[in-house]
């Protein structure tokens, strides 16, 4: 039997690892008499949070192979740099067709099923839309009104929509009910630092550092500070990755001076950005210029990887074709006649694009683009 779970990986830490192995006991204790795999659903080049990976995707799904996965799929770029509704999109389209699993397992800040599962039910209320349409014409965000809105339904508090994994884990929930997954949905609480936090006790491998305070780790030039927080493996090529974000910037300001419109943009946000880029001096200052109160700092960041990649006339309602494998252990390989591949390679393409883009920005650079066999 087969367990999914949703990852980035950017970089992977002791978190990640303890998901892993979570997954593991769980679909263990499904199916005690059978051999059970786990297939990590992966971004590539380009994050959620909208940001480039520290590594490469290869680099990543090599540590994801040594540290107890079977098998890493791409998520398309379109889905991996959109907002959480769209990001689950991609993922569980990609779960639907993949045979035999039996589970998909993911992080959340509650780690509480019922919770969750209460919170995707007042959306699909009338009048859970009513109350955030009245929000949003006020002037809010969308993660703020949605958050409003709960908590004048009394479904929960202001605070379970603030927390990230909490929010992509009420989107998976919906997307598997809208594929019709046949599969058990399970929660681990996420444990240690919070999604955004970027402290943590160096001395304490136990604490899970978030993958933020990694990176920030690795900006300061403190990659030493880490070395409790990752496997070995990961530790080792972290310490000649860099991302170079005046070179992002350079990409971005010649995308967008020629763009009209962008994916994710429909209130003319990059008129903003196109302002801004004239005047600014380094990506982070265009960020600063272009958010506002309605415009989070993460849709802004989005926005921008969506000029950088170039996703500009982008159909999400088009089906996933053939699906990138980006690698497997050797003893897994059974896994790849488990794929169902029934379309084109539009996705696929789009990314080969997206890889180029990486590597201009990146030190990590990709040098082969085939599946990785460990």
């Amino acid at each position: 039997m087969i367990a999914a779970i949703i990852v980035e990986y950017n970089p992977l830490h002791n978190g990640h690892i303890h998901h892993i192995n979570s997954t593991r006991k769980i679909l263990d204790k499904m199916h005690p008499t059978t051999k059970n795999h786990i297939i990590a659903i992966m971004s590539g080049g380009f994050c959620q949070r909208g940001e480039p990976a520290i590594l490469n995707k290869y680099t990543r799904t090599k540590h994801a192979l040594l540290s107890g996965v079977d098998m890493v799929i791409e998520l398309p770029s379109i889905y991996a740099t959109s907002a959480a509704e769209y990001f689950a999109k991609g993922a569980i389209e990609i779960i639907s067709k993949i045979d035999n699993v039996g589970l998909v397992c993911f992080g959340s800040e509650c780690g509480d099923m019922d919770k969750l599962n209460n919170v995707c039910d007042a959306m699909s209320k009338d009048k859970y839309n009513s109350i955030i349409k009245l929000n949003l014409d006020s002037g809010l965000s969308y993660p703020a009104s949605s958050a409003n809105a709960l908590t004048e339904l009394g479904v929960c508090d202001n605070d379970l929509l603030k927390l990230p994994n909490n929010t992509l884990a009420i989107e998976y929930i919906k997307q598997a009910k809208k594929f019709n997954l046949a599969a058990t949905l399970a929660t681990i609480k996420r444990e240690g630092s919070g999604y955004h936090d970027d402290n943590y006790d160096v001395n304490n491998d136990e604490n899970f550092a978030s993958a933020t305070a990694i990176r920030k780790s690795l900006t300061d030039n403190k990659l030493e500070e880490i070395c409790k927080q990752v496997p070995k493996c990961v530790y080792s090529d972290l310490a000649s990755a860099e991302i170079d974000y005046n070179k992002l910037l350079g990409v971005i300001a010649t995308c967008a001076l020629a763009a009209n419109h962008v994916y994710e943009d429909n209130e003319g946000i990059i008129n903003r950005i196109k302002r801004g880029i004239l005047t600014v001096n380094s990506y982070d200052e265009l960020i600063e210029y272009s958010h506002t109160k309605r415009y989070t700092k993460s849709k802004i960041k989005r926005v921008l990887i969506h000029l950088a990649l170039s996703h500009f006339q982008i159909d999400t309602s088009r089906p996933i074709g053939l699906i990138k494998v980006l690698g497997v252990k050797e003893d897994s390989k059974s896994l790849l006649s488990l794929i169902n591949h029934d379309g084109d390679s539009y996705h696929i393409d789009i990314d080969t694009y997206t890889n180029s883009i990486y590597n201009i920005v990146s030190t990590d650079k990709i040098t082969m683009d085939k599946m990785l066999i460990i």
